[in-house]
């Protein structure tokens, strides 16, 4: 892979062990203020509605400047505002719209930050170690995700939120100092001297008027977040109010969500090359489907966290073939925005799912009715995958489109010697 993509890698682990102690400590921070379903949905509301606002403008960040030094400066940043929260959480704050505000601020970071940090993995790799990069980006974001929320626990339970919250402001500077060792090309010249609307308007045309299959895997992305996230947004209160875990209980269950986005991670690098991407993503989905469905029956935080393993290796399967295809098919020049909006597109569904979750636990209070209805979802996307422009797709002949796409002008490669 060489070392520029193992610094990488080493730096979003570092960055990702820190969310994850974040991820964990805030939703229970708000639990324990409000006591409140749509309380803790509101965190996931105001961590996703940024997406909406700033994920086309971050892609044209991406293929503006330096993608390494937008990547240096979001961690820098993102670092700045958890320090703000831990002294906030250190002066006893004692409502929860300062946190909210906190909490806005550093998810506007997420959407300039992950265009770039998608967008710079193809420039790093060969065209055909692709998918394995992919991989092992998602295997090792998820691989904390083991370590992260039983950490995070343990940190909450022994030492208090503001410990945990100052030790995710020193994952985001660790990230920034080795990212800044990787040396890339430049952004693109001819991105430069436009307008940043005309900029977003050549990203979006692409991606409505280009090849519908990095449209379609949008819009799927866009059907399952809403599906899944039902159920992720009121995963704390659930499991503390219904269940009565401890914190370390719950650091079980998410533990055993990173375990099956390794084992989907591996999965995906896998059958991507046995098996065409539309298949996979299909199967993966369907597979989602079943794990979802399952959770209605699990009791303890082993059976529901080996319901949620299940539905997060389906998720991680279809996560790592679906930014493949991304990847190959977009050229370089435009990859930052096409990526970025399509993530936006992908995440508009979460802010909505989250507050629906939030009321609906409010007032019906039926979580395993929420559990049936996203299970039987994404067993219907899977069926509406299997009939898309996906099913046209081979990784074959992406990856050597690409790979003539990336040769220059006058250049071809030499005759096979056989």
């Amino acid at each position: 892979m060489g070392r520029r993509y193992w610094l990488l890698l080493s730096a979003f682990l570092a960055s990702s062990f820190g969310t994850w102690i974040y991820r964990l400590a805030l939703p229970l921070l708000v639990y324990e203020l409000t006591g409140s379903a749509l309380g803790t949905g509101l965190v996931y509301v105001v961590e996703y509605l940024p997406y909406l606002a700033l994920g086309m403008f971050g892609g044209v960040l991406a293929d503006r400047l330096d993608r390494r030094r937008v990547l240096v400066l979001g961690d820098l940043v993102s670092g700045a505002i958890t320090i703000v929260l831990a002294v906030m959480v250190s002066a006893g704050v004692s409502r929860t719209w300062p946190i909210y505000a906190v909490a806005f601020l550093l998810a506007c970071v997420d959407p300039l930050y992950q265009p770039a940090f998608r967008s710079i993995v193809p420039s790093l790799v060969d065209v055909d170690r692709l998918p394995q990069a992919n991989a092992r980006i998602h295997m090792g974001e998820h691989a904390v995700n083991m370590i992260g929320p039983v950490a995070g626990g343990a940190l909450v339970v022994s030492f208090g939120y503001e410990v945990a919250v100052y030790a995710d402001a020193g994952t985001f500077l660790a990230s920034a100092l080795l990212i800044w060792f990787i040396r890339t090309a430049p952004a693109v010249a001819a991105a430069r001297g436009r307008s940043v609307l005309a900029d977003m308007r050549e990203g979006l045309r692409f991606l409505l008027r280009g090849d519908r299959v990095v449209l379609t895997t949008a819009l799927t992305s866009l059907a399952c977040n809403f599906g899944v996230w039902l159920l992720l947004a009121g995963l704390v209160y659930y499991l503390s109010s219904y269940h009565g875990f401890t914190p370390g209980e719950i650091g079980v269950v998410y533990t055993f969500q990173g375990a099956g986005a390794v084992l989907g991670a591996v999965l995906g690098s896998r059958l991507i090359r046995w098996y065409p991407p539309g298949r996979v993503i299909s199967w993966a989905v369907f597979a989602g489907g079943l794990a979802m469905l399952l959770m209605i029956v699990a009791r303890g935080p082993v059976l529901i966290g080996l319901a949620w393993l299940g539905q997060f290796a389906a998720a991680g399967t279809s996560i790592v073939a679906t930014a493949t295809v991304r990847q190959l098919l977009v050229p370089n020049e435009l990859l930052g925005r096409v990526l970025g909006t399509a993530r936006m597109i992908a995440f508009l569904s979460i802010p909505l799912a989250a507050f629906a979750t939030g009321v609906f636990e409010s007032f019906v209070r039926d979580a395993y009715a929420l559990m049936a209805f996203a299970g039987a979802s994404w067993i219907a996307i899977a069926a509406a995958v299997a009939w898309s422009p996906l099913r046209r797709v081979r990784l074959e002949a992406l990856q050597d489109a690409n790979a003539a796409r990336s040769e220059p002008p006058g250049e071809s490669p030499p005759p096979d010697p056989r």
